[in-house]
């Protein structure tokens, strides 16, 4: 009997490895902006267009925005690197200097604007559904 790992009838895939209807994807926002509910789920490029469209600055603004959460990831690590020689905590300092900065900033941008998302992503349903 050969075995076959792309093949979905084997007995682990059925005991619910896969949810129905096929396999998950690891979406971009719930890395970046998991603390806004209607931000999660969301792919990278839909991500961006929400935060174009509903945030209340203008697009140089954001992307001087982007410069500074970069700065605060760069920051963190970098403080990773010089505090410990130790892998694990390089790698968890990796872990903290990519999520953390990003989900107090979209936090800080979007808890008060939640509505004005909610009413972007249903206008343009047919680009957030997925």
């Amino acid at each position: 009997m050969t075995s076959n790992s792309s093949d979905r009838s084997c007995g682990a895939v059925e005991g619910g490895l896969f949810p129905p209807g096929g396999e998950t994807s690891v979406k971009a926002s719930n890395f970046f902006a998991y603390s806004i509910p209607e931000l999660r789920r969301l792919t990278g490029a839909q991500l961006l267009k929400i935060w174009g469209a509903c945030a209340p600055y203008s697009r140089n603004w954001l992307y001087l925005h982007c410069i500074l959460v970069l700065a605060c990831c760069s920051l963190i690590f970098n403080l990773a690197l010089r505090w410990s020689d130790s892998l694990i905590l390089i790698l968890f300092g990796l872990g903290v200097a990519l999520t953390v900065p990003a989900n107090i900033y979209f936090f800080l941008l979007f808890k008060d604007r939640r509505p004005e998302l909610r009413q972007y992503i249903e206008q343009n349903w047919s680009e957030f559904r997925s």
